[in-house]
Parts: C-alpha cells; sequence; structure tokens
C-alpha cells in the first residue's frame, strides 16, 4: 500500500484529502473504493423532502430523522453523525456518503471533502464508455479545462463556518439564524449566559431555545451544520402563522424571531409608553419619527414609532418617473432607497384621509409628512420591498439594488447639529446578505455572511462556500444586515 508521504503532493493538488489518496493510489484497494462509491450515489437519491417525525408535547431537544445519515463507503453501514465515529474506531472505515447531498465525508479529517476524480464517476459532464474489452471514462474537453484550471487545494481544516440543516421548507430559518449566530455582540449574550436555561421557567422557551443553537454552533468539537430543530418547534407552538412546513417569508420570520426573544426576556415591557432596557430591545429595536407640518400655519407634530427594521420601496424612482416627477436615471441603489424614505411628501387634501389641523380649527388643509429616524439600533435589518400587491394582481420585481459595504446612517436621523457627532455612532458594516431565488409562491433563500475582516461565505443551508466581497455585492439582495461599528455604552 502506498504511504502518506508517496502520496503527500500528490494528493494536495488531485485528491480530496491525503487519506483517500492513499487509497486511491493503491491498485489493490482503489477499485472497491470507486464501486463501493458509485454504488451508494446511484442508490441515495437527491435530497427532496423531509421525513417526518412525530412531535413530543413537550421536551423536544433533537429530532433524530430529520437529520442526514452517513452510509460507510466500505460496510454500507447507515450512521448518524452521533454514531460515525465509533462505527470507525470499531472497523476501521474512515469515508462515509452524506445521505442529502451525496458528499465524502472523511472522518480521519473531520470534514467533508471533494474529489475531482470521484466527481467524473458520477458526474453529469461525461460518460462511461467500454474501449477494447476496458471501462474508460470520457468527458467534454472544455469541462475538464475549466476544472481544472479554476480548482485549487481546500485543506482540512475548520473555517469557523458552519451550515444550518434545512429541515423541510425551513431555508428562511436557516438564513436568519446565520445572520445572527455570526453577530459578536449576540455570541457574546448566549455563550456568557445572558439567557440562564437552567433556570427558566418559560415552557417552550424561545430565548432557550435560541441559546442551544449559539452553543452548538459554537462547540469546538463539531464541524458539521446545526439543527435548529427546538427553537422551530418553539416557533409553531408560538405562532400559528409559523407553524407547519410551507415557505415562509424570511423577513417575517426575522420581526416574529425578534419579537419572540424579546417577550421571552425577564423584565422586558410591552408598553411602549415605558422605556424597555431588555437587551433585545437595545439590540434590535429603533425608533422613527414622524413629522406633520401644516402650510397654513406651520405647526409641526411629532409621533414616535418603535422600529425593528426598515421596509424600503425599491420601486419608487421607477414610479415616479412614470409619473413624471423625476429625471433620474441609472441604477437604484440603497442610498436612493433611504433618501425616498425619510423625504418630504406632501400629503392629499381632498380626501376623507386629510390632515386637519387643530391650531386652523380642525379644518383639512395641505399638509407635509416626513419620517426620520430618530433612535438607530445596534443590529439594522432592511428588508428591498421586492412584493407588490395590489387588488389584480401580485409580483416580485427581480433585479439589482446596488448596496455599500459601509454605510453612513446620519443623513437619515433627526439630528440637526450635524457637524458635533461621534461618527462611529452612526457608521454601520454590512454584515450578511439574504437573497430569494424564484417566484411569489416559490423559491429558495440563502445568504452571504461576513466571518471577519473581508472574508464572506455563501451559506446554503448546510453547504458553506467562501465567496469574495464582488460575489456579494452583485447579489439581487432582499435583507440586508448591517451592524454598528461602535456600540453606544449608554444603550
Amino acid at each position: 500500500m502506498a504511504s502518506l508521504e508517496s502520496v503527500q503532493i500528490l494528493s494536495e493538488a488531485a485528491f480530496g484529502c491525503e487519506h483517500l489518496a492513499t487509497i486511491l493510489q493503491d491498485q489493490s484497494t482503489a477499485g472497491q473504493f470507486k464501486n463501493g462509491y458509485r454504488k451508494q450515489f446511484e442508490s441515495l437519491a437527491p435530497y427532496t423532502k423531509p421525513e417526518t417525525a412525530a412531535v413530543p408535547a413537550s421536551g423536544l431537544r433533537t429530532v433524530a430523522t430529520l437529520k442526514p445519515k452517513y452510509h460507510c463507503l466500505t460496510c454500507s453501514e447507515v450512521c448518524l453523525n452521533s454514531e460515525r465515529k465509533a462505527h470507525t474506531k470499531k472497523t476501521g472505515h474512515v469515508f462515509y456518503m452524506e445521505s442529502r447531498n451525496r458528499f465524502v465525508f472523511c472522518e480521519t479529517c473531520g470534514d467533508f471533502v471533494y474529489d475531482h476524480g470521484l466527481e467524473r464517476l458520477c458526474g453529469p459532464s461525461g460518460k462511461f464508455e467500454y474501449q477494447d474489452g476496458k471501462g474508460r471514462w470520457t468527458e467534454d474537453s472544455a469541462s475538464e479545462v475549466y476544472v481544472k484550471n479554476n480548482a485549487y487545494k481546500n485543506p482540512c481544516s475548520r473555517r469557523g463556518a458552519r451550515g444550518v440543516w434545512n429541515m423541510g421548507q425551513t431555508c428562511y430559518q436557516a438564513v436568519i439564524l446565520q445572520a445572527l449566530l455570526h453577530d459578536p455582540t449576540l455570541n457574546a449574550y448566549f455563550l456568557a449566559g445572558g439567557h440562564d436555561i437552567h433556570t427558566c421557567k418559560r415552557p417552550f422557551c424561545m430565548a432557550c431555545a435560541a441559546t442551544e443553537v449559539f452553543m452548538e454552533f459554537n462547540s469546538g468539537e463539531k464541524t458539521d451544520a446545526v439543527s435548529a430543530a427546538t427553537l422551530l418547534y418553539h416557533g409553531w407552538d408560538a405562532s400559528r402563522e409559523m407553524a407547519g412546513y410551507r415557505q415562509q417569508d424570511a423577513h417575517e420570520y426575522f420581526q416574529f424571531l425578534v419579537n419572540a426573544l424579546h417577550a421571552a426576556t425577564p423584565g422586558h415591557t410591552e408598553n411602549y409608553d415605558t422605556k424597555c432596557e431588555c437587551f433585545f430591545h437595545r439590540t434590535f429595536y429603533g425608533e422613527l419619527r414622524s413629522s406633520v407640518m401644516c402650510h397654513k400655519c406651520g405647526k409641526t407634530t411629532h409621533t414616535y414609532d418603535p422600529m425593528a427594521d426598515l421596509s424600503l420601496d425599491v420601486q419608487l424612482q421607477n414610479k415616479k418617473r412614470k409619473l413624471g416627477r423625476s429625471t433620474a436615471t441609472g441604477t437604484a441603489n440603497l442610498v436612493s432607497c433611504l433618501e425616498n424614505f425619510t423625504a418630504v411628501e406632501d400629503l392629499q387634501h381632498h380626501t376623507e384621509a386629510a390632515y386637519h389641523c387643530e391650531k386652523c380649527g380642525n379644518t383639512p388643509q395641505r399638509a407635509s409628512k416626513r419620517l426620520q429616524i430618530n433612535k438607530l439600533p445596534s443590529i439594522l435589518c432592511m428588508q428591498l420591498k421586492r412584493y407588490e400587491h395590489n387588488q389584480a394582481s401580485s409580483e416580485k420585481m427581480d433585479g439589482h439594488i446596488d448596496f455599500p459595504i459601509t454605510l453612513n446612517m446620519l443623513p437619515y436621523t433627526v439630528k440637526k447639529d450635524k457637524e458635533r457627532v461621534d461618527m462611529s455612532k452612526y457608521i454601520y458594516d454590512l454584515s450578511t446578505v439574504v437573497v430569494h431565488q424564484g417566484s411569489m409562491d416559490s423559491g429558495h433563500y440563502y445568504s452571504y455572511t461576513r466571518l471577519g475582516g473581508d472574508k464572506w461565505v455563501l451559506m446554503d443551508d448546510n453547504k458553506v462556500t467562501v465567496a469574495s466581497i464582488a460575489d456579494v455585492l452583485k447579489q439581487n439582495a432582499y435583507l440586508l444586515f448591517y451592524g454598528i461599528r461602535s456600540i453606544d455604552p449608554e444603550k
């Protein structure tokens, strides 16, 4: 058998890992291993729907049937993630095929590995032919050249990123969790016992379930995807609208989860007239100020409302152009959406909903209205409203909206003296981009998440792929998450 040293150099370029190279370079083991791989690949259909499982009334912590299984490529034994290590120790079998995506897992490396040679055995880009009585794989030359020119070594190491299992059309949950799991403020809260799961007596507590997800995600001994089954089912118990294996809107789930975490925090308040000091309120909630000014007497009235996110009309510029109110051209962008959101708007005064000014004898008057941000949250979520509903139809607007890596939110606040402010309290850095692919009634969510610095990864349920900033900025974003650069200690 070939030694590890003899295949070390070749394995780095041609094989998924050095352990796989040892087997595939040895003629006595390569054929049997490839046959086992092909057999398992063909027997495992691509994962399309979840397995069903009875949900107990209480005490749910894990749901084994919703997790992937690992098929041993040597003896075809089927293991769960927790059983794989014991099987390897008992039999010495190292390689498994994951049941959902048919990826190869090396137990020695403790990670999934990609091998181009194995991929060609069952891949769609070539065909298996017999020539002179011998089997031979043939592949399109263009595909072969492309793979070789664009492949790079991916060493077996932990990258600090883990996916979230899709438990049956739960990609909406996965993308929101990825946005939260990589936030340092939330990690500090949950991992430092901000919510004590040992003393909490709240039934089906969403904060307890979220704490478990954060703890599992940050477990140094695990590198596979995270299961958020407890959080999912506690959400089902809390909201009839969120219950069941059907598609949900990621934006609505974000709002639901933030409100549920807020409600599960001891000492929180639901009274808008009383300032809430709980961690989640200070982290996620800001405040909007709505100002209405009477054109006749000049009186201005202000009202204040809490906000957990900003919903921005990305089609407003197009609507204004159609009505002849704007001549602006070019690609729509986030800054223009924020400017439109905080722009002065004239109110109609010839309708039943006209503004009635108290100072002018409670009579209908011409007036203007303006929305501005009175208080910014630490984590700022912005929804680019791509869905439009009317009596006749509903449609989704596809297309790119430019958005920056760094965003200055000061121009959209009520701050008057904008020359004497600490700018660090208004500078936000992009942390997660959520994308929806598909139509209004069906589709799939995935996200791009910043790991730190300029390192980005594509999170597609349990699959994690390295991405570049260029990849991120060209996405047709649906949700944008920005984190404040400097946290105000008084918050």
